[in-house]
């Protein structure tokens, strides 16, 4: 009886050594592998949302306010559109189908269109033909306002069947900032009066592929910018005579390219008494690549003499414009 009961006893423990295997086989098939998600994960994709300029921390709240996301099939198509606020913003999860996926992403695009921005076409269902415009058809001819300050990330990845799947996604500056400084050293204008700074020749669509795509970066993965149309809007903002009799006013407007040429102009009370400035010949002589730089802000000061308009970076070297004023 006694060898009876341990070939018994010997029996239960290989079923419950091969039972206990099972389960832990199950248990590892069906958790996390994403490093830091020790339990059952609901989804087997992660995306992990970056500024482009981070470094070792992510810095994308500072920059991003909300962020609007565009999930496409492997055949382009529109999957779905997710507004993401708050914590949101540095990541998505979901369960995705083994295949290939485009997620674009949108920074900073205001829900209301107060923007005054607009997702082309509207009803608009694949990646190669959507747009997103400065120019809406509500809005009138002529200059329009400043719009917000965009950031715009871009990845196409591979789900695999039974796999997990984490990556990192860079956003970029999809915008341009021109902070603009004016200083009379004859013929200052008179003081009081209403003055705007305009704008000629700033890109007006932008395409939801990708217009260039960055080396890899440390961290992993790649930065891009959105691609870039060739029509191009005029933009207007509002400006402002401070204490030490300077004009000061500042864009915010799509990207500048390699061949934008930014047409400036200072008016006051409907007349102007600044411009047509080419701002093309202060940039083309920037050591950077205009097309590919992730990001353009500018500060410059215009110095208005009696007989040349100088224009100065606060790091760089002058530029002369010449010519008479008007």
């Amino acid at each position: 009886l006694k060898f009876i009961f341990k070939s018994m006893n010997r029996k239960r423990s290989r079923t419950y050594i091969k039972n206990l295997i099972f389960m832990i086989l199950t248990v590892l098939q069906s958790s996390c592998t994403f490093g830091d998600e020790p339990g059952v994960c609901p989804y087997n994709t992660r995306l992990d949302y970056w500024y482009a300029g981070s470094g070792s921390e992510n810095q994308l709240p500072v920059y991003v306010d909300n962020l609007r996301q565009y999930l496409f099939d492997s055949e382009g198509e529109l999957l779905g559109v997710e507004p993401l606020r708050g914590d949101s913003i540095r990541g998505w999860q979901g369960n995705l189908a083994a295949g290939e996926y485009t997620v674009v992403l949108w920074g900073n695009l205001a829900d209301d269109g107060s923007d005054g921005l607009a997702i082309e076409p509207e009803s608009g269902q694949r990646l190669a033909d959507m747009e997103l415009s400065a120019v809406t058809s509500g809005a009138p001819p002529g200059y329009r306002t400043n719009t917000g300050r965009l950031y715009y990330g871009n990845l196409t990845f591979r789900v695999e069947e039974g796999r997990s799947f984490r990556r990192r996604v860079y956003l970029s500056h999809a915008h341009a900032s021109l902070h603009v400084t004016v200083q009379w050293m004859a013929d200052a204008p008179a003081e009081g009066g209403t003055y705007r700074m305009r704008m000629k020749g700033i890109a007006s669509e932008y395409g939801f592929v990708k217009g260039w795509e960055s080396e890899e970066q440390p961290g992993g993965g790649s930065y891009a910018v959105p691609y870039i149309g060739t029509s191009r809007t005029n933009h207007e903002t509002r400006a402002s005579m401070n204490y030490d009799g300077e004009v000061t006013g500042e864009f915010v407007t799509f990207r500048y390219t390699s061949g934008t040429h930014q047409l400036w102009s200072l008016w006051r009370n409907d007349e102007r008494i600044v411009g047509d400035l080419d701002l093309y010949r202060f940039f083309a002589k920037k050591p950077m690549d205009m097309d590919r730089n992730i990001e353009q802000e500018f500060e410059i000061l215009v110095t208005v003499y009696a007989d040349k308009i100088i224009v100065t970076e606060v790091t760089e070297s002058d530029w002369d414009e010449g010519g008479a004023i008007g």
